[in-house]
């Protein structure tokens, strides 16, 4: 048996919350400036939301292809901001896909001709 181990064979478990010797612990009751710049900003994007959505709570007249829809206007806007986002991500998937496609197309064109030379 080492030393170290005599030394803490009789010593209690440490408590849950305690920090080791020599380190300082941290007050639990002050926050650092980036966690208050975070709470402050979070506090004016739902602030904003808020006030978005009671300035947008009209109903509207919605067009689409097949038939035509009386919808609050915050929803419309929700759906047009849900499609934006998914174009955004389809199409340059679809693009980078056909370009992947016609690299490898080419690829195994050049493989095929030098196999034959």
């Amino acid at each position: 048996m080492s030393t170290d181990d005599r030394a803490t064979q009789g010593a209690p478990p440490p408590t849950p919350g305690t920090t080791p010797a020599g380190a300082t612990p941290r007050p639990k009751n002050k926050r650092d400036a980036g966690e208050v710049a975070r709470l402050i900003g979070l506090a004016i994007v739902a602030g904003l939301l808020i006030a978005f959505i009671v300035e947008n709570s009209g109903t509207v007249t919605v067009h689409f292809v097949f038939f035509t829809a009386h919808v609050s206007l915050i929803w419309a806007l929700i759906l047009a901001a849900v499609l934006g986002a998914l174009l955004d991500r389809l199409v340059p998937a679809y693009r980078r896909r056909k370009r992947a496609k016609k690299a490898k197309q080419a690829q195994q064109a050049q493989k095929v001709q030098q196999g034959s030379r």
